[in-house]
């Protein structure tokens, strides 16, 4: 049996004894990440045997000298455990790598979107990739303790990087192919990160939207009485008259969209003179019905009585003539 052949057996023998241990190591690791900041979800993996093998026959064993017997293989198998983390925007990628220092320390780092970013015609995968190990406090908790010398490690990408990597892995050729669909894989990587970019964009405007919403209530601007309604002057409206009330924002989404199927340019000022006319006959119909009706139930009876006409689909039969017990 050649010494390689004895390096081989040796790793067998290490990684089916200790499968089950690396398993719990791995699910460790993946609940204290799981619940961090901006992660959509996470994902992990113990590397298959014959892929270990592979990998260390063709990356690493070229490199070793026939002398040398001292090493084990899977110390050069830094991805041994693996875990994938998603997140929905590239901002992300740093809070959670921020993030990971409560836990972890980073032993090596390999950050793709720079490699990538500092060429100007090239596109492509891109995430950010860390080998990590428990940090000092953590290793020396009991529960964890047992895996202190465990070495991972933890991709961190967003929804569209993540998307591509898959898609990417699905094209059987690559290298070796006609420059036409060399180029086609080229345009296609470029949308991804093109669309990568644009999501975060939108992201971030709807946050400054979101702000501005904020600033006009604080500072107690006037209603716009020229501005069709969208959802941002429905929720500065909508959050004068009901501070308190968590508008979740697919609702609100929905609910906008509703009103404006009966009137297409419905602005902010009717939607606040409707809510400032029409408020207190809609407090005299939960007294009636003896229950506390949430605010869209509330800015529905306050359309109708606003314009019965344009708004006659926005309240039930129950609903219009419980209105006729308040006259």
């Amino acid at each position: 049996m050649s010494h390689f052949d004895l390096k081989i057996t040796e790793f067998k023998n290490d990684y089916d004894s200790n499968l089950e241990f690396y398993h719990l190591a791995l699910a460790a690791f993946t609940q204290l990440i799981a619940p961090l900041p901006n992660v959509e979800y996470v994902t992990g993996r113990i590397k298959d045997y014959e892929e270990c093998l592979s990998k260390f026959e063709r990356k690493y064993l070229p490199a070793i000298p026939s002398s040398r017997n001292d090493y084990r293989i899977i110390d050069f198998l830094s991805d041994f455990v693996g875990i994938r983390v998603v997140c929905p925007y590239l901002k992300d990628v740093r809070i959670i790598r921020k993030e990971l220092n409560k836990y972890f320390k980073e032993v090596s780092i390999t950050d793709k979107t720079v490699q990538i970013e500092s060429t100007d015609d090239k596109f492509g995968y891109k995430s950010l990739h860390l080998d990590l190990k428990l940090n000092g406090k953590y290793a020396q908790k009991n529960e964890y303790a047992r895996y202190a010398n465990i070495q991972f490690e933890l991709q961190i990408r967003t929804i569209i990087q993540d998307a591509w990597s898959v898609l990417d892995h699905k094209i059987k050729y690559k290298k070796s192919i006609p420059q036409s669909l060399k180029r086609r894989i080229n345009r296609l990587s470029a949308l991804f990160e093109i669309a990568d970019d644009e999501f975060l964009r939108i992201n971030d405007e709807i946050s400054i939207e979101e702000k501005r919403i904020s600033n006009r209530l604080k500072k107690g601007y006037t209603v716009d009485k020229k501005m069709p309604l969208d959802v941002f002057r429905f929720l500065f409206v909508a959050l004068k008259y009901f501070p308190d009330y968590n508008f979740i924002e697919f609702k609100v989404d929905g609910f906008v969209q509703e009103i404006l199927a009966n009137k297409n340019k419905f602005t902010e000022s009717e939607l606040n003179d409707a809510l400032r006319t029409h408020l207190l006959t809609v407090k005299q119909i939960a007294e009636i019905e003896k229950k506390e009706l949430n605010p869209y139930t509330k800015i529905r009876y306050c359309l109708y009585l606003f314009n019965p006409h344009l708004f006659s689909s926005i309240l039930s039969d129950y609903q219009k003539n419980t209105l006729l017990l308040t006259k």
